[in-house]
């Protein structure tokens, strides 16, 4: 099964929407839920379990799928060629800075994930209809991990394309140098 871009993103929303909606905006250290607001999570309990286990299983897709090809860009492409371009005694210093930053987030990105992860699982183990607050308040902090993992991603990506500009550099460094010795 193949996963877009942009369904998942639509699916994302949506879960996102849902969530919001039946649990309302309540912080748990600004005020105690109400009797009403605790009626919705009871209410909702059975739809919000299966939106759940439909995000825990189609993101465990997603982190291997994206884990896979964020550990390629790494280790198949920017460490591959900064280290053929550094054995050819060319300046790799600009690559290589980025790609260090980008193992770094790579890193936090790995961990970030395994945290949402086991806080997702442990959500799910909360029984909503006898345990209402707790469930609210790990979901709650379920979205919060899961925002720091859309975070690292981001930056991620930004890497990439910072990866992409410093080689367009090398490059053309490469050819302006290559065109001066011929």
């Amino acid at each position: 099964m193949r996963i877009t871009t942009q369904s998942l993103t639509l699916y994302l929303f949506m879960v996102i929407a849902l969530t919001s909606v039946l649990f309302g905006i309540v912080s748990a250290q600004a005020a105690p839920m109400t009797d009403e607001q605790i009626g919705r999570i009871r209410t909702s309990c059975v739809s919000a379990k299966n939106t759940l286990n439909q995000l825990h299983a189609s993101d465990a897709l997603l982190r291997v799928n994206r884990g896979q090809l964020y550990e390629s860009m790494s280790t198949k492409l920017m460490a591959r060629f900064n280290s053929r371009a550094d054995s050819n005694h060319l300046d790799t210093k600009d690559l290589t800075t980025v790609t260090q930053s980008y193992g770094t987030v790579l890193t936090t990105f790995r961990e970030d994930y395994k945290s949402y992860e086991i806080q997702l699982a442990t959500a799910l183990t909360i029984d909503c209809l006898k345990e209402p607050v707790s469930f609210y308040d790990a979901v709650a902090l379920t979205r919060t991990k899961r925002a720091q993992v859309h975070v690292d991603v981001i930056k991620l990506h930004q890497y990439i394309d910072d990866y992409k500009v410093a080689f367009d550099a090398f490059a053309a460094n490469l050819n302006k140098t290559d065109g001066v010795t011929k």
